[in-house]
């Protein structure tokens, strides 16, 4: 008799749980440009990696991953953006000059938005 009554209200309880974390990570894989633009990094670009990385689920995140040489020597970059089928990779390549917009963390800098120009014209 409890176990017709007690069942029922875990599975419920936990369908509401999970869809709870679940609404929670989509805001989140939403939010992933929104970086607080807390600072300015400039320099040319040494390195460039483009990849595919599961989030959450089924929810896919494109990570940017720049190595920069700048006046305090060498700095990685990264830029996260939502991975959907109608999204694109910076366009980015090796020599242009790189100036991100983010706020650090560590000895990374997450860029929330990033402009590049090449050595012979400026932004």
């Amino acid at each position: 008799m409890v176990t017709a009554i007690v069942v029922p209200i875990l599975i419920v309880y936990f369908y509401w749980v999970t869809k709870k974390e679940a609404k929670k990570q989509k805001e989140r894989w939403k939010n992933l440009t929104k970086v607080p633009s807390e600072a300015r990094l400039e320099g040319k670009i040494l390195f460039i990696h483009t990849e595919k990385r599961r989030f959450y689920h089924q929810l896919y995140a494109l990570e940017t991953t720049c190595r920069i040489q700048n006046h305090n020597g060498i700095v990685t970059v990264v830029y996260k953006q939502p991975y959907t089928p109608s999204s694109a990779s910076p366009d980015l390549s090796n020599g242009d000059m790189l100036q991100a917009v983010g706020s650090w963390e560590g000895e990374v800098f997450l860029a929330g938005e990033m402009i590049s120009w090449n050595n012979k014209r400026q932004p």
